[in-house]
């Protein structure tokens, strides 16, 4: 377990704002079933409360109940994760596929072979994917609304690419142990291309950038790495390969 700051999910207003949602009384209506002590869940309620978007908070996840309480609820936006998707396009074809006013979802973990499948069968406009954990120090997101930017984790632009360029890190990495490769003469680490990819690091200006978790100092000091390019360097492991 791990804080979860409020100011993190308060970070993705400008999000929510760059996909075209619309707050106060009449805009936007954003369906939740996801637990709400989860991240996802939790974050989506948060920005709801922060923005005035209106948050309709179902019981629980459910296939067969899934589309009744969105038409029932009038809800213009749905929340999910990964696998949440790939089950409701398991689910048999109906008459009613598109008989919402869904236009957007925002979640992580879409799969690419789910991506397209959803949004042509239930006619979704905007796919808000996010690249997160819940005690990560790390955030890509990709407010994709065509095939350009589809099955991305991170599409954020050129800019924000080099904005981010010694920040979020790709280094060489064993692919068996996980562990970092070091160079034997100088310890240090070998930095990769994005376009190659491999684990991502995360520039910390100092150890208090990471809340850490709770009660558990030794669990903190795991994800720290120190000496990656230089001697002093701190550096977060997010233990996801990306590129």
């Amino acid at each position: 377990a791990c804080p979860f700051e409020t100011q993190r999910a308060a970070g993705l207003t400008g999000r929510v704002g760059a996909m075209g949602l619309k707050t106060g009384p009449n805009g936007d209506r954003w369906y939740v079933c996801m637990p709400l002590y989860h991240g996802t869940g939790g974050t989506t309620a948060l920005v709801c409360m922060v923005t005035g978007i209106t948050c309709c908070i179902g019981t629980k996840f459910s296939t067969s109940r899934f589309w009744t309480d969105v038409r029932d609820s009038n809800s213009t936006g749905i929340v999910y994760v990964g696998e949440t998707a790939r089950y409701l396009i398991n689910t048999p074809l109906s008459a009613l596929d598109r008989k919402h006013k869904v236009r957007f979802m925002f979640g992580n973990g879409l799969r690419p072979d789910v991506w397209h499948r959803f949004v042509d069968r239930f006619g979704i406009e905007i796919v808000g994917e996010f690249f997160n954990s819940t005690e990560g120090v790390m955030a890509l997101f990709n407010g994709s609304r065509g095939p350009f930017t589809a099955t991305s984790v991170g599409h954020q632009g050129a800019i924000e690419r080099w904005r981010t360029r010694n920040t979020y890190v790709p280094v060489e990495c064993d692919m068996v142990t996980g562990e970092l490769v070091r160079d034997p003469k100088t310890g240090f680490c070998r930095r990769k291309s994005y376009e190659e990819g491999s684990e991502i690091l995360v520039a910390m200006p100092h150890e208090s950038a990471f809340v850490g978790y709770w009660n558990n100092p030794e669990a903190t000091e795991k994800r720290f790495e120190r000496n990656v390019f230089k001697k002093g360097d701190l550096w977060y492991h997010t233990g996801d390969m990306v590129r």
